[in-house]
């Protein structure tokens, strides 16, 4: 499989664990589809025309989605099974997000 499709899975396996997060905590649908929208965007634009550049800012913007999700595996005495597996899926979104990058740009 290759990395753009790797990068649209993983975007729909994150939208979908942190809808079922959410859900499961009371999150307000507002504040999840404020949460997700640009998840949406990045995944979309990637979807149509994937390029270098959207995959180095949204390397950077998944760094802010990493801090929270953080804060919340590590800050919270109890963190649930579904807040680890969106920790670990940021975290592959982000390398996958710069080695498809790195292969947009054909740098060896």
């Amino acid at each position: 499989m290759n990395l753009r499709k790797s990068f649209l899975t993983l975007i729909a396996t994150l939208l979908i664990t942190h809808l079922l997060q959410g859900l499961s905590v009371g999150t307000p649908l507002i504040g999840i589809f404020i949460w997700s929208l640009p998840l949406i965007i990045f995944g979309y634009k990637a979807f149509k025309s994937p390029s270098a550049k959207l995959y180095q800012i949204f390397g950077f913007i998944i760094l802010i989605y990493f801090m929270s999700a953080c804060l919340v595996v590590f800050g919270l005495p109890n963190a649930s099974l579904l807040s680890w597996l969106e920790l670990i899926e940021i975290v592959a979104l982000f390398l996958v997000a710069v080695y498809a990058a790195r292969q947009q740009l054909n740098v060896k």
